[in-house]
């Protein structure tokens, strides 16, 4: 049986059971198992101790893939957060459990297996085949030996052996697949009608008791949020930049360097006509030479503009360089011969010709006065920077400090988290979302690190002024709170009609007589699955619709604050083919799902034989919980 076993160390099996191996301390627990052991190893499973060092190296790569998948670094409190140390070391002791036993069962595998098993690993392929160079890179990369890697490799093939005795040759029972294909698959069809709000004509006008007592239930709704203005000083090179300053000479100097941004290239509108063989093309030059136009030839091919306009374009823009020369040698209005282009015979036309042209500089002397300022106040903005830092650390005040640089100092309107005013509308802020962030995250009197804005710009601020967060009284704000007790009280009436509309439809009544009565109409849906929905049902209707038998009535809210009521006409099961994509997929899922459930059972099983001893003091040093 082992024999059979070791052959199947080559397949993709090994990756399968990566993925299969228990989180076990999410099973159960890690708090109850933390006990003393060896001061160089952080866990134990029988016989099989899990070193500090390879410990440390599984956890540090996590770290790396999650830092990668979010786009940051993540800290190790971050990772805490996460549960990232329990997750790693829970995935190390299932390895260590399957270790353990396949030890005592004397499971191995041939140095030829394992040798066919790295040279057919596809990471490790070259244009040539298999590449030891690239397994050099991967192993570098890992921070880990040639050596160090085999023995892994051993261990992770005696596993895989040892879970394929276990899980290999799972066969989902056709029954279940039978089942869950009828569940996906199945189709039904309702007749429906929608129920809108309009149909309520006699929602009352809140009392005043009513009122405040739906304002005390809702008072959180209502609260008025906590605004802050802040006092900012920005510096950038448009801030501090002095346009009345440049000379003409520096905007000359701008405008030769950056002439090309000045320039247009000539452009033409070029017509053209293909043709299938150069003989008919020469043909239509000669019948142009008699006197017949481009649009003579246009009309003759039932052509229209649309059909030869190649646009409007620069030489550069054709494709064919044989085209674009032909084109670019026409004057406005004449044709050209034939032109034996790349990919066919044409006559081109030229409908239009913009020459190029040159903006002269003063038409662009203002832009360019602005431009030369901003570069010129750049290599100011470091040195202005570092001023204003060595002004601050010397305790001056933000009034100060704009008084001497000669730089704005700005007194922002009062804001909520979100940036909006107490109006609801968006404050005009520099770099609005990290300075709405910081702002409320500091307080008054508290000195704060400048924002960078852009490559080179800095913005200070300090908090002025909180207004904290406050429950409003009534009074404040009756108008939306009778508003919002008004939709409240409608919905409830609404579904109130529904559900006496349902009734008739259970005792008997059909869904059309109750339709016609409120002088709606029914609508008959198109068959459709659990997950598929169909136009105009809101995914409550469709849920509805799968709750019982054929005839099932029922009134659920629809998607547009109206409600649905609905009246189960057919249902369709679907003929169950083990062949079908659905079917297969389905067998794909559940086949790694009870592999899982059994593996996972296994391996909690060998863990509760053999013991699990955690060093809680090795474990929170390197993951640094001990910090915490």
């Amino acid at each position: 049986m082992l024999d059979a076993l070791r052959n199947s160390v080559g397949s993709w099996f090994a990756k399968i059971l990566i993925g299969l191996l228990v989180l076990s301390f999410a099973v159960w627990g890690i708090a109850d198992v933390f006990t003393g052991i060896g001061s160089t190893s952080v866990a134990s499973v029988g016989d099989k101790e899990i070193s500090a060092q390879d410990f440390q190296r599984a956890y540090s790569r996590e770290l790396d893939q999650l830092s990668r998948r979010v786009g940051q670094p993540v800290t190790q409190e971050q990772a805490a957060a996460f549960g990232v140390p329990a997750q790693v070391l829970g995935r190390l002791v299932a390895e260590a459990a399957l270790d353990n036993e396949a030890s005592k069962l004397r499971i191995g595998v041939s140095d030829e297996a394992i040798i066919k098993t790295i040279q057919e690993t596809p990471a490790f392929q070259g244009v040539n085949g298999y590449d030891r160079n690239r397994l050099g890179q991967v192993l570098y990369n890992l921070g880990m030996s040639e050596d160090e890697f085999v023995m892994q490799q051993q261990l992770v093939a005696e596993r895989q052996q040892l879970a394929e005795a276990v899980i290999g040759g799972i066969v989902v029972p056709e029954t279940m697949l039978e089942a869950f294909d009828k569940y996906a698959m199945e189709e039904r069809t309702v007749e429906y009608l929608v129920l809108p709000k309009s149909s309520l004509t006699d929602v009352p006008a809140p009392t005043d008791e009513e009122l405040n007592a739906f304002f005390e239930d809702n008072k959180g709704n209502y609260k008025a949020l906590e605004y802050r203005s802040a006092t900012i000083i920005e510096l950038t090179s448009d801030k501090i930049a002095k346009p009345e300053n440049v000379t003409d000479e520096e905007i000359a100097q701008e405008y030769e360097r950056t002439k090309n941004r000045y320039q247009s290239q000539e452009q033409r509108r070029i017509y053209q006509i293909s043709f299938p063989t150069k003989q008919e093309a020469e043909a239509a030059v000669v019948e142009m030479d008699s006197g017949k136009t481009f649009e003579d030839l246009m009309n003759e091919r039932d052509l229209t503009e649309k059909d030869v306009d190649l646009g409007l374009m620069n030489k550069a823009g054709f494709l064919d360089q044989k085209i674009a020369d032909a084109a670019f040698a026409l004057k406005e209005g004449q044709a050209s011969n034939v032109v034996e282009g790349q990919f066919t015979n044409a006559i081109l036309f030229a409908k239009e010709v913009k020459p190029a042209a040159v903006q002269p500089l003063e038409d662009v002397k203002n832009e360019l006065r602005t431009v030369v300022a901003q570069a010129n106040a750049a290599d100011e903005v470091e040195d202005l920077f570092n001023e204003v830092e060595d002004a601050r650390a010397g305790g001056s005040t933000f009034e100060e400090i704009a008084e001497r640089f000669d730089l704005e100092l700005i007194n922002t309107p009062a804001f909520d988290a979100s940036g909006n005013n107490e109006a609801g509308e968006t404050v005009e802020l520099p770099v609005a979302n990290e300075l709405t962030s910081a702002v409320f995250s500091t307080d008054v009197g508290v000195e704060n690190d400048p924002l960078e804005i852009g490559r080179t710009g800095h913005l200070w601020y300090e908090v002025k002024e909180v207004t904290p967060s406050r429950d409003r009284e009534l009074s404040e704000v009756k108008e939306a709170v009778i508003a919002d007790w008004t939709a409240n009280r409608t919905g409830e009436l609404l579904e109130e009609k529904a559900k006496a509309l349902i009734a008739e439809v259970e005792a008997g009544k059909s869904l059309s007589e109750i339709a016609t009565a409120e002088g709606l109409t029914t609508t008959t849906s198109q068959p459709f699955t659990r997950n598929g929905g169909v136009q105009g049902l809101s995914g409550s209707a469709v849920t509805a619709a799968f709750s019982g038998p054929k005839g099932t009535a029922a009134q659920v809210p629809g998607n547009n604050e109206d409600r649905i009521l609905l009246v189960l006409t057919d249902t369709t099961a679907p003929a169950f083919m083990t062949e079908s994509e659905n079917v297969q997929r389905i067998n794909t899922q559940l086949t790694g799902a009870l592999e899982s459930s059994l593996l996972n059972q296994f391996i909690n099983q060998l863990e509760q034989t053999e013991g699990v001893l955690v060093n809680q003091a090795v474990f929170n040093q390197l993951t640094g919980l001990d910090r915490q």
